[in-house]
């Protein structure tokens, strides 16, 4: 990444939307959109010079930017040929197409993000569900930097104590630390550094959220089960037939863990080449499906159901009672859905999803440095331990404590190799 230019790319999410942002950040945005060099920051209205049409643009001027630069937001109608033909125009003015990840990489160059938050954003962006979403804030606060604080300033004290043994040994008031007092201080370090470095990675899924999927014949009250489940209007309900014409998946929280509740087409004989891909959908659904809640509307006969299945009651608005094995629900009224949850929670049991992302916010990078420093305080006990009431290797106990701090204070941002940073932003995605 060449940091000196001035970089652009397109910040808004992909596809069409009301409005679209291009973002540019380096000392020439302001030029290369057509503003004075004086402007303050703020939002103001400008003519873009490369064909005279008009738009917002958000002015951040270095260093109190996210870049640390000065950057101009343009917002734009959110056309993806548009934001892209104002992405041209501006490298034809000067800029340079950003590298996936430039924006945060410039952010932590310029001391305005550490390492961690800057990954953190980058896990933001891959989140799936809500708790990996959490992880990421919890990374971005810098959650796993103060997972270390004790452990790194237990370990800078000792290594003073050893380093003043060394140093200053002909100063009647220096007192070198002993040995075996020196191993029994490591111990409680090492100890929680251990536990910490078994906390699951944050945002790891130990395994994928199990489907539950919602089949039954068309106007069967499948999409208003779903929606009324889901606790908001995520699929149009319809009283006319055919209204799903995919299979919709979103996540829900059942019981405490998270599965992918699906509203799939309605299974009916296929009379069109789209009823066809309609029944295809609904059926690799079902394949993968954990559980199917077989939607029985009033008046239809029950199905028997497959151990996988279970037989859900719809549409039941005068409140009647399902038989034996069987669930009655009114999307309409609220009706049984507690008890739809409920069996929900009992038949998936420990296939839920379990997502390690409420544990502390530690990456693969900040374990691996976790171990390294567990591997170098372990050799200075040994070494302490072996010298008794003195200290003899005191230059190799302060070697092996100095490579225990330098690992520990690679977690919170003090990382410089350029194939770890180079690492870290490649998970970014462009404009970010």
């Amino acid at each position: 990444m060449e940091a000196s230019a001035t970089i652009v790319a397109v910040a808004s999410p992909p596809g069409h939307g009301l409005r679209g942002i291009v973002r540019l950040s380096g000392s020439s945005s302001l030029r290369i959109c057509g503003l004075a060099s004086d402007l303050c920051a703020g939002v103001v209205p400008c003519v873009l010079p490369w064909d005279g049409s008009r738009a917002l643009a958000v002015v951040s001027r270095a260093p109190r930017s996210f870049t640390g630069e000065d950057c101009v937001e343009l917002l734009l109608a959110g056309h993806p040929a548009l934001l892209d033909d104002a992405v041209r125009a501006c490298i034809e003015r000067g800029a340079r197409a950003a590298e996936p990840g430039e924006y945060a990489a410039r952010s932590w160059l310029h001391g305005k993000r550490s390492i961690d938050e800057a990954e953190g954003i980058a896990m933001a962006i891959s989140a799936t569900s809500d708790a990996q979403l959490r992880a990421a804030q919890r990374l971005q606060r810098g959650e796993a930097a103060r997972a270390v604080d004790a452990a790194r300033g237990g370990v800078a004290t000792l290594l003073a104590l050893v380093e003043a043994g060394i140093d200053f040994t002909d100063q009647e008031d220096v007192v070198a630390i002993g040995g075996r007092t020196l191993a029994e201080r490591l111990g409680p370090i090492v100890t929680n550094l251990r536990t910490l470095h078994a906390t699951p990675v944050a945002g790891a899924i130990e395994r994928p959220a199990p489907w539950v999927v919602l089949v039954g014949p068309p106007n069967a009250g499948k999409s208003s089960l779903f929606n009324a489940l889901l606790g908001l209007e995520r699929t149009v309900a319809s009283p006319f037939a055919g209204t799903t014409r995919d299979t919709v998946p979103e996540p829900v929280s059942v019981g405490g863990q998270e599965v992918m509740l699906v509203d799939a087409p309605g299974i009916e004989l296929p009379r069109t080449a789209l009823d066809v891909a309609m029944q295809e959908q609904a059926r690799q659904a079902m394949d993968r499906a954990s559980l199917v809640l077989r939607c029985v509307p009033p008046g239809d006969t029950l199905p028997k159901a497959a151990p996988h299945e279970l037989v859900v009651l719809t549409k039941m608005d005068d409140g009647s009672t399902a038989p034996h094995g069987a669930i009655s629900t009114s999307a309409h009224r609220g009706v049984g859905l507690d008890a739809l949850r409920a069996e929900l929670a009992t038949r998936l049991g420990s296939a839920a999803a379990s997502e390690s992302a409420e544990g502390a916010a530690l990456l693969p990078r900040h374990r691996a440095a976790i171990d390294l420093a567990i591997a170098e305080l372990d050799a200075a006990a040994a070494r302490a331990r072996a010298g008794g009431a003195s200290l003899p290797d005191a230059e190799l106990v302060a070697a092996h404590l100095r490579a225990g701090l330098d690992a520990l204070g690679s977690i919170g941002g003090s990382v410089t190799p350029d194939d770890v940073i180079g690492l870290v932003f490649a998970r970014f995605c462009v404009g970010k």
